[in-house]
């Protein structure tokens, strides 16, 4: 992605937004910045976004419609990630869905691999975020012995 040097906005190629067309992003974070900066890129991006501040909140509107991806910070105190990820991933009414996580913390983003999910490192890069959200879109759900189990 190249940056607009008058508007410092990104800049996308005119079929950009084609691949992200149709495409529902659930940002679960508990900083309300945070929050905005990820929708704004995400939605500039051409993609559906849906915000949670917690995940209670995110369980109400996974709920609803589970999303094509979901975005989440693995930092956020009180959110207690793998819980909640293990409560989504044994309800089997859930569909598979990727993740992205937001950290900061190294050990985590290492784990985070391991489950086979994506990281993003904070601070967050839009291009980064967007590049990964972009192939996370075309996960498809792992086979029953790749699966591992997530840790408490």
């Amino acid at each position: 992605m190249l940056a607009c040097a008058e508007k410092r906005t990104p800049y996308l190629p005119p079929d950009a937004n084609l691949l992200s067309r149709n495409v529902d992003i659930l940002v679960v974070h508990n900083d309300a910045w945070l929050r905005h900066f990820l929708n704004v890129h995400l939605w500039r991006a051409g993609y559906h976004v849906r915000l949670a501040r917690s995940a209670i909140d995110a369980g109400g509107l996974i709920a609803e419609a589970a999303p094509d991806v979901m975005v989440l910070d693995l930092d956020a105190q009180g959110m207690h990630c793998f819980e909640f990820l293990a409560g989504i991933r044994a309800d089997r009414t859930i569909p598979f869905f990727p993740l992205v996580f937001l950290t900061a913390d190294v050990n985590a983003a290492r784990c985070v691999l391991e489950l086979g999910a994506a990281c993003v490192h904070k601070p967050v890069q839009p291009e980064r975020l967007l590049a990964t959200v972009a192939l996370s879109t075309q996960m498809q759900r792992p086979h029953a012995a790749a699966v591992r189990r997530i840790p408490s």
